[in-house]
């Protein structure tokens, strides 16, 4: 007597016969790539403060209220707490007790701390990755920075700035110290909040240039040149960073 086999649901018939790689029990079994997990309510409304915090749309300081929120995204509080505490945790905002959230507003100190800080872990970062960059990562460095001249043509600021992030971490993505480049990626994300008010202030067709630099630096393994270089391009904000607080400083007097 041949064995029992379990029969087909007629949608899983027509299935395989439409297209018998993807669905039969002959196919590859793992993963679709083609396949997108949707977004949670949380995760969505993390995102769209995210982005209001890095374009400037909330300014550091502002405020962030629950229930404002939950009535201008239609949903309950709940994701909308579970957002917020998210975005806590990478430092783009902070909870202030009795009062709530607001993004995070630094004095001039901690804006250089931050840099400084920087300074210090990605050199250490570079330093790390320099033995495993591979010509891919290399690659990847020069299409960031030709998307980043792009959106610069394009007086897309938001663009410029996103694509600029990942040239940078591209630097030093080869290293193993994963702890390390969680503490750079809360630093950069504390500052964030800063760039849209600094950013138009710098030579940004300079910033390009000096990423070419970067990229040839790395396609030949040079980690003093690279970590000279990197000190080098960071210390460009410096100066208006200072004009921007000097310029809030006049606006308060």
């Amino acid at each position: 007597m041949p064995p029992r086999t379990a029969a087909k649901r007629p949608d899983s018939e027509g299935a395989d016969r439409a297209n018998p790689a993807t669905y039969s029990g002959d196919a590859v079994r793992g993963r679709r790539s083609d396949f997108v997990r949707p977004k949670t309510a949380q995760q969505a409304v993390a995102e769209a403060l995210r982005h209001d915090i890095t374009t400037g749309k909330l300014a550091p300081g502002s405020w962030i209220v629950q229930e404002t929120v939950a009535e201008q995204f239609g949903m309950s509080r709940i994701p909308i707490r579970e957002a917020l505490k998210t975005l806590e945790a990478e430092e783009y905002i902070t909870y202030v007790p009795h009062s709530g959230y607001r993004v995070t507003k630094l004095s001039l100190t901690d804006l250089l701390e931050v840099f400084t800080l920087r300074a210090i872990l990605e050199e250490a970062l570079i330093r790390d990755a320099m033995p495993g960059v591979t010509d891919e990562i290399v690659d990847e460095m020069r299409s960031c920075n030709a998307e980043m001249d792009a959106a610069l043509a394009e007086d897309d600021l938001i663009a410029v700035g996103v694509f600029n992030r990942q040239f940078h971490v591209l630097t030093f993505q080869a290293s193993g110290m994963a702890r390390t480049k969680r503490i750079v990626t809360q630093l950069w994300n504390t500052a964030d909040a800063y760039r849209p008010l600094y950013s138009p202030l710098l030579d940004m067709p300079k910033v390009c240039k000096e990423h070419v630099l970067m990229i040839e630096a790395m396609a030949d393994r040079d980690v003093e040149r690279m970590v000279r270089l990197n000190h080098e391009h960071r210390a460009h904000a410096i100066a208006p960073i200072h004009e921007i607080f000097d310029a809030q400083s006049d606006a308060s007097a």
